[in-house]
């Protein structure tokens, strides 16, 4: 079995301390990591899938690796999202955007999905050939996929303008490969759990602050930071879940309507 840990929009400010919508989201992932280093202290691979900063700077990307180190003594591999940059990551942790990670009898195959100066997603010419190429290399591994962007709707009209937009490209690129199990994203602040063609579709919620689901317009929900977990089995069956932290008063403004 292999152990996976999902964690996702940490949102960190330029400084610590500043906040998101007066919650300050370098507290929050600190009880996030916390939680899993209670809930799950032996994990094999920590996933964090984009917006790790809110506002650029090489020393925010800094802080969010300190953090997990401290937290975490594990193996970590991360992505963009869109507000993100990836020459400053890239600086600090020598990790291809697009890259394949093989443990036992899986591939984890992380891509790019951000697009400079854009909210929505979208994958590169060159990212769905890597992607094809490494499902051709890897028949014989079970399949998980992961990125930013969200690739199917979800049900909530504001959220879902900034999808993939060509995720009929993505679609008809894995379409025949039958050892896909599963596809992993951020990007929504919100829990997914459904089933498209046979795979799994998930998204986590946000270490910081929560989108309310299915809403029309943006609305931020009472619920707590969280992360997911997840355990791979070499005859490609996964189980997985989602854990928030206990209630704590973050000082949300839910009254807001953007950031």
């Amino acid at each position: 079995m292999i152990k996976l840990i999902q964690i996702t929009d940490s949102h960190l400010g330029l400084n610590k301390g500043d906040t998101l919508l007066s919650m300050d989201p370098d507290s929050s992932l600190k009880d996030v990591l916390n939680l899993i280093k209670q809930q799950r202290p032996s994990i094999d691979l920590l996933l964090a899938t984009g917006d790790i900063v809110n506002d650029h700077g090489v020393a925010v990307y800094q802080r969010f690796l300190d953090s997990i180190s401290q937290a975490l003594p594990a193996p970590m591999a991360w992505l963009p999202g869109n507000h993100d940059n990836l020459v400053m990551m890239e600086s600090l942790v020598q990790q291809s955007a697009n890259q394949v990670i093989v443990k036992n009898d899986w591939a984890i195959i992380l891509l790019d999905s951000h697009v400079i100066g854009e909210i929505h997603g979208n994958f590169s010419e060159a990212t769905l050939e890597f992607l094809q190429a490494s499902l051709k290399q890897h028949q014989d591994k079970h399949i998980l996929i992961t990125f930013h962007h969200q690739p199917v709707p979800i049900g909530s009209r504001w959220m879902d303008r900034y999808i993939v937009q060509n995720a009929h490209s993505f679609w008809q690129a894995i379409s025949d490969f039958q050892n896909i199990k599963a596809i992993l994203w951020g990007h929504v602040h919100q829990e997914f759990d459904e089933q498209h063609n046979g795979i799994r579709l998930l998204s986590t919620p946000s270490t910081c602050i929560q989108f309310t689901p299915n809403n029309d317009d943006f609305a931020v929900e009472d619920t707590m930071p969280g992360y997911r977990w997840l355990e791979l089995y070499s005859d490609g069956m996964l189980k997985t879940g989602v854990e928030r932290v206990d209630y704590k008063d973050y000082g949300i403004d839910f009254l807001s309507n953007g950031y």
